[in-house]
């Protein structure tokens, strides 16, 4: 993709707040800003109205941003070879894991500034909520959406209002994922340990880890809306796939074979995935529901795999907590 951003050179003063002095700070330093900074609030940002001129944002993308993401924005700054994985994102390509839009359409500014905000958990991108103003993080959003050229946006998706948790929609929820065969890659405790696992590729051909839900705090968010827009709309870039209607239309019946989705599983949990499944819609039944009633199934089972996978995490020890900035010993993979 065509690089439209002016490259300064990376000893350029920031703008707003930053020191120049931060400019010289290692890899290090980051991880420390960012296992100091508070918990990050969850609404949706305001945009801020004061302006940040073009030559500021590119300085303050050079000081915050270039030793990671390089000054091109394609992901191989000079501190690329201490970071190992997962590498920083190729801004370039266009193709973001983080959005709130379908899968491959550009991120909207907003999806960019909430990135900024919060960072990326279990990686080297630190929340900048503590470092940056509001006004600095917009005018970075712009400028890294300037590295590519994008087609038209895409809208946001939808995302209705979480129902209760209740102990049925989660197991309800444990169903879902057995019947997606989400253990694959996920395994069937959703450690990240499924059969196909060990060969998960990103589409630049660097190894990827499947994440481990027991782990909680999700580089896309940790809320149930959070991960509802991560499973809609999948991780460009990546092997997670949006989760399609197609994919959440899946037939019951007891005339289904569910043995493919009962591999790995103990008797208890292999004989409620069948039960469920025969209890579900058949094809026909399907085929004569109203849209809504579609749209209501469709949404139902994916607020179920939401909860589902929430009910996966484990609470986090010592260890967790005091080496949670360095992912090679939390085990992320591929590119943020």
């Amino acid at each position: 993709m065509r690089n439209n951003a002016t490259c300064l050179g990376e000893t350029s003063p920031p703008s707003g707040r930053l020191l120049s002095k931060r400019a010289t700070w290692g890899v290090g330093s980051w991880v420390a800003l960012a296992l100091w900074a508070n918990p990050v609030a969850a609404q949706a940002p305001t945009p801020n109205a004061r302006d940040i001129s073009a030559v500021d944002a590119a300085r303050l993308y050079h000081t915050a941003c270039a030793t990671c993401h390089g000054l091109r924005g394609d992901g191989n700054g000079r501190g690329v070879a201490r970071l190992g994985t997962p590498r920083p994102r190729d801004f370039t390509a266009g193709v973001f894991k983080f959005r709130s839009t379908p899968s491959y359409a550009p991120p909207t500014d907003e999806d960019l500034y909430r990135v900024i905000l919060r960072g990326v958990p279990g990686t080297w991108m630190p929340a900048w909520n503590r470092l940056l103003s509001e006004a600095e993080m917009w005018a970075l959003a712009a400028y890294i959406r300037g590295f590519s050229t994008p087609s038209e946006l895409d809208p946001p998706i939808e995302i209705p209002d979480p129902p209760e948790p209740t102990p049925e929609l989660v197991r309800e929820g444990q169903a879902v994922y057995a019947v997606l065969q989400c253990g694959q890659c996920h395994g069937v405790a959703g450690r990240g340990d499924g059969p196909s696992a060990d060969d998960l590729r990103d589409d630049w051909e660097y190894p990827i880890d499947a994440y481990d839900f027991t782990r909680g705090n999700y580089k896309n968010g940790s809320t149930p809306s959070d991960l509802y827009r991560t499973l809609v709309t999948g991780l460009s870039g990546t092997p997670m796939p949006a989760l399609e209607r197609e994919n959440l239309t899946f037939p019951g019946g007891p005339d289904v074979d569910v043995t493919p989705m009962q591999q790995g599983l103990d008797p208890e949990r292999a004989e409620w995935v069948g039960a469920f499944v025969a209890a579900q819609p058949t094809a026909v039944e399907l085929e004569a529901m109203t849209e809504g009633e579609v749209v209501a199934l469709v949404q139902h089972r994916t607020w179920a795999l939401v909860y589902y996978v929430r009910s996966l995490n484990r609470p986090a020890g010592a260890f967790y907590w005091l080496f949670r900035g360095n992912p090679d010993l939390q085990g992320t993979g591929g590119s943020q």
